[in-house]
């Protein structure tokens, strides 16, 4: 049952990512493919050099150019955002519905906080800003379960 129901959300996220390639005219290219695959594998917020190092181990011969056009058009479309703090490389996320991260203050590692709800918080944002808004993140600081440790 837990199987089935995973496999259906992977199917449903697949002919998302599909849909949004045909409505903006790019197609989903080999190069494209083994971006969206590294980032999966990669799990929660890696960055281009994460996912780079994922994409060569597959394809010695791609190149770091390849890697960060494929992420550029993947966000341009919106099968990925990306998460830009000052003290860290920018990194990248397949969910791109509204949801908190959390981010360790000493690593730099992101996670999503799960069971928390962000509700209608972008629509009250709207309503209550001059400003055309285009995304909504939140993120939380603290330390990890490792750096807790050190």
């Amino acid at each position: 049952m837990i199987e089935d129901l995973g496999r259906a959300m992977i199917e449903a996220l697949e002919e998302d990512i599909r849909e949004k390639f045909r409505r903006s005219g790019y197609t989903l290219t080999s190069q494209r493919r083994a971006v969206l695959d590294a980032l999966e594998e990669a799990g929660g917020h890696p960055s281009t050099e994460d996912v780079y190092l994922i994409v060569k181990q597959k394809n010695p011969r791609v190149a770091l150019g390849t890697v960060y056009q494929a992420l550029s058009v993947l966000e341009e479309i919106g099968v990925i955002t990306s998460k830009h703090w000052a003290e860290s490389p920018t990194r990248y996320d397949l969910n791109v519905r509204p949801h908190l991260d959390i981010r360790c203050t000493r690593c730099s590692q992101v996670s999503e906080v799960p069971g928390v709800e962000l509700g209608n918080l972008e629509s009250q944002i709207r309503q209550n800003t001059p400003y055309e808004v285009q995304s909504t993140t939140l993120v939380v600081e603290g330390l990890c379960p490792n750096c807790q440790k050190g």
